[in-house]
């Protein structure tokens, strides 16, 4: 699944919250990737937000491998696949959430190749799947793939995609703008994006599913 489109609506805390999800099950594990190591840990960003929240409760964080262990086992790693061939670090590793943040830094080969490494082993609990998650503003090198991979239409959308093969929902696209996020003063970040050349105020403001042919974007 992906949610995605404008700017400020919550992708990361939705990305964060989805990977909480199987916490509970001793041996789950997960991982969200941002494309650098730097992107992970700017203030907001996935990593940051993660210490914000469980700083201060009984999950410990091993600052070598970048993942947090909860009391139930659980495990939360993040990750980064800053050149072309940084995917394959992960050919041995088995997990049961994979989540990218700006999906649309990443080319199609690395996102697939992580969701190739979904799996759980027969005693894994029954009822929990394994599942990929990702988020994403327009634009970006991932910024056709997504949009073929989702159906996006080019003026973006305020409905769901739900995309469906035999009869079985394969995969969905969620839409999301800032008016959609509750916490954050819409009208001043606005304000903001008022300041951006037409493309990408287009893209981050309305969820528009354009880009400039010039990959400048």
């Amino acid at each position: 699944g992906m949610f995605g489109g404008a700017a400020g609506g919550g992708k990361s805390d939705a990305l964060l919250m989805a990977a909480l999800q199987g916490i509970d099950i001793p041996n789950y594990s997960a991982i969200l990737f941002r494309k650098t190591l730097q992107d992970l840990k700017l203030a907001g960003a996935l990593m940051d937000r993660a210490h914000t929240w469980w700083d201060r409760t009984d999950v410990s964080w091993n600052s070598d491998d970048k993942v947090f262990t909860f009391p139930t086992g659980a495990r939360i790693g993040f990750g980064y696949l800053d050149g072309p061939r940084d995917h394959l670090r992960y050919q041995s590793s088995e997990y049961h959430f994979v989540g990218f943040d700006e999906s649309s830094q990443f080319p199609q080969n690395q996102c697939m190749y992580l969701m190739s490494r979904l799996r759980k082993n027969v005693d894994f609990a029954k009822w929990m799947p394994v599942r990929w998650r990702g988020g994403t503003n327009p634009g970006g090198i991932g910024h056709e793939w997504i949009k073929n991979r989702y159906r996006i239409p080019d003026e973006g959308t305020h409905e769901i995609i739900d995309i469906y093969s035999t009869g079985k929902l394969i995969r969905s696209f969620i839409p999301s703008l800032a008016v959609d996020n509750p916490g954050l003063d819409v009208n001043d970040y606005m304000e903001q994006l008022s300041e951006l050349d037409p493309i990408t105020r287009a893209q981050l403001e309305r969820g528009e599913w354009i880009s400039d042919g010039s990959g400048l974007v």
